[in-house]
Formats: structure tokens, C-alpha cells, sequence
């Protein structure tokens, strides 16, 4: 079976593909399942950050809207108010 050398050197080398090939198929498994934990880690994330969307960020946008909706009533109203002040102050003269 071991005659000569060129069986020798292909028995070798076919252990050596075996184990190559075995030592591949362990490093794609632990990494499928790296890649899965990650997945599920991006998807908590996604989860997380959509909570601070909801609770924080859209509040304060609504909060934004509502004073771009009202200022220019207020600064209207202080217009009238300076007017009227002014009117007053001239009555007194």
C-alpha cells in the first residue's frame, strides 16, 4: 500500500484536503451562527431606536409644529399690544 513515495505523497495530501475541508465547514458554521447573533442583535437596535423615535423625537417635533403654529399669533398679539401702548402714550401727551 506504502510502496512507493507518489502513494505516500497522495494519501498525505488527500488527508490534508479532508482536513482543510473539515476545518472550512467548522469556521463557515460558526460563522453563519455569528452572523445570525448579529441579525438578532441589529434587530433590537432597529427596535430600540424606533422606541426613541416614538417617545422622544416625535414629541418634540410635534412640540416644534405647535410653536410655528402659534408664534406668529403671539408676535401678532404683541404688535396689537405695542400699538396699543402706543396709542395710550400718545393720549397721555
Amino acid at each position: 500500500m506504502f510502496g512507493d513515495s507518489q502513494t505516500t505523497l497522495n494519501i498525505v495530501l488527500a488527508i490534508a484536503v479532508s482536513l482543510l475541508t473539515v476545518f472550512l465547514c467548522v469556521t463557515l458554521i460558526y460563522l453563519i451562527l455569528i452572523l445570525r447573533d448579529v441579525n438578532k442583535m441589529l434587530e433590537k437596535i432597529r427596535e430600540t431606536v424606533d422606541r426613541v423615535n416614538n417617545f422622544i423625537l416625535k414629541p418634540v417635533s410635534l412640540a416644534s409644529t405647535i410653536v410655528d403654529h402659534v408664534r406668529p399669533m403671539i408676535e401678532a398679539a404683541l404688535e396689537r399690544r405695542a400699538e396699543a401702548s402706543e396709542r395710550e402714550h400718545k393720549k397721555k401727551k
